[in-house]
């Protein structure tokens, strides 16, 4: 589906719905690309207002998302928010500092159409976690030498860290203290 709207159409109508599903295969993040591994479900409403337009709706999708502590590909629901509000480039001298404090997304048009796709990949990365884990207790990889602690639950690493120089004697101490325990 196209999501661009004429500013015309909606004027005409002064509410124009809009359903469909977004044609593309994944979304770049910033751990890099995830691909979706269910259609991009889109339904918004576009309304015209004294000012400009609002635009309101939901994305549902999910996403394939490394795990931050095994990362091991991991299933991450998206029920994304859509919200903006669209106001005429000449408005832009004219909204108070105050106005753009509480409405946090403003963007301004000076075209006869615009396109939503921006808005639909806003909800989408809005809408994924900070810390996505494959579960809750997940254990991650083994810090010498990256075994899925998640696969070997008793795992002895067997690589032994370099230690610098100088921490030799703290290095030394700790194996004291750590045989005396025994």
């Amino acid at each position: 589906m196209d999501w661009k709207v004429s500013l015309s159409k909606i004027e005409r109508k002064k509410r124009f719905f809009l359903e469909g599903k977004l044609k593309q295969n994944g979304i770049e993040l910033d751990i890099g690309f995830c691909r979706f591994l269910e259609p991009v479900q889109v339904r918004m409403v576009v309304a015209k207002t004294k000012e400009g337009f609002t635009v309101g709706g939901y994305v549902l999708t999910a996403i394939e998302h490394p795990c931050a502590r095994c990362l091991e590909p991991t299933r991450v629901e998206i029920k994304g928010v859509i919200e903006a509000l669209y106001l005429p480039e000449s408005m832009r001298r004219n909204v108070k500092e105050e106005k753009l404090e509480s409405l946090k997304n403003i963007i301004y048009y000076h075209e006869t159409e615009f396109d939503l796709t921006e808005r639909i990949i806003e909800a989408i990365v809005v809408s994924v976690p900070e810390k996505v884990l494959c579960k809750p207790d997940c254990r991650g990889l083994c810090p010498y030498c990256g075994v899925n602690l998640n696969e070997e639950p008793d795992h002895k690493c067997d690589k032994i860290p370099v230690v610098d120089s100088r921490f030799e004697i703290l290095a030394k101490l700790k194996n004291n203290l750590e045989n005396k325990e025994v």
